[in-house]
């Protein structure tokens, strides 16, 4: 970590000044809250009941509601480290997100279908050091590096997370070490990781993700989609997890020019999560819980 750390520091005072600027504001702003199902008959109640008081919440705070209830096909995901998370420790997440996601009995090695992608990304508290996190992939993926802030609630303040983050597809075998990860993301050797460590699924768990629009909400002149995302172990019938989240898109938003716009999505989201303490998991994130240790999702 402290390796990364120096690069990261010598990569922002190298970097023109116009262009560190031009990344400070991240493209989008997501909203987040990790319900806690077990405490409910099924996901599909907690979802229910949490919608009401979500579209309560907003009426009182002066934002319109629409409900949508449409599925998207389910999808699944696992994440990738080594035995000992070395990535994750250095502030990295690597996903592969598919169709469907297979592992060899015999090797342990993954089998995606052909719609795969593989996704690395960076997170910090520090918007100076996510913005130039080495997440490039090799150029002849051509893949767009997006950058965002994931917004939750800590001691009744919202706290921003913010991410750099890059996808790829049509990369052919899953990388089996960091090794061979630095071929899909060369500036990763930035963080100084052993490229001889094996890559896994972290502990094993493959996700099944299933997404529900549950709607819209209106802030402003803008509209922004509201869902809830529930994630199962394969294999397995009960749900591990719930997560709502409403996503602005940050430059759009601000250029609305509404007087304290974000400090009124803020307040509002508040204000959703102080009301909604029945629902509320003590989990912070969807990874942590697949890491089975307080992660920086």
């Amino acid at each position: 970590m402290k390796k990364l750390h120096i690069a990261v520091l010598f990569a922002w005072l190298i970097l023109p000044a116009a262009f560190a600027q031009s990344l400070i504001i991240p493209e989008t702003r997501e909203y987040k809250v990790l319900l806690d199902i077990s405490k409910f008959s099924s996901a599909q109640k907690c979802c229910e009941l949490f919608r009401d008081l979500f579209e309560k919440v907003a009426d009182d705070h002066g934002f319109p509601t629409k409900r949508t209830d449409r599925l998207s096909p389910d999808r699944e995901i696992c994440f990738i480290d080594t035995p000992e998370f070395d990535l994750n420790k250095s502030g990295f997440l690597l996903r592969l997100r598919a169709e469907k996601i297979n592992i060899s009995k015999v090797e342990k090695l993954l089998q995606p279908t052909d719609d795969a992608e593989l996704t690395l990304k960076f997170r910090a508290e520090s918007i100076e050091t996510a913005i130039i996190a080495p997440v490039e992939s090799e150029e002849r993926y051509g893949s767009k590096v997006s950058a965002e802030t994931d917004v939750v609630v800590k001691s009744a303040a919202p706290i921003s997370i913010f991410s750099r983050s890059c996808g790829i597809t049509d990369f052919g075998s899953t990388p089996a070490s960091i090794e061979e990860l630095l071929k899909y993301y060369p500036r990763l050797a930035l963080a100084g990781l052993n490229g001889s460590h094996k890559l896994k699924v972290v502990n094993d768990i493959v996700i099944i993700e299933q997404r529900l629009l549950q709607g819209s909400i209106e802030f402003g002149r803008k509209k922004s989609k509201s869902l809830f995302s529930i994630w199962y172990k394969k294999g397995e019938s009960k749900p591990m997890l719930a997560e709502f989240s409403f996503k602005i898109k940050t430059k759009s938003y601000i250029a609305q020019n509404v007087e304290n716009s974000q400090n009124r999505v803020d307040n509002f989201f508040v204000d959703l999560i102080s009301r909604s303490k029945p629902f509320t998991s003590q989990d912070q994130t969807k990874t942590g819980m697949v890491y089975q240790y307080q992660s920086e999702d």
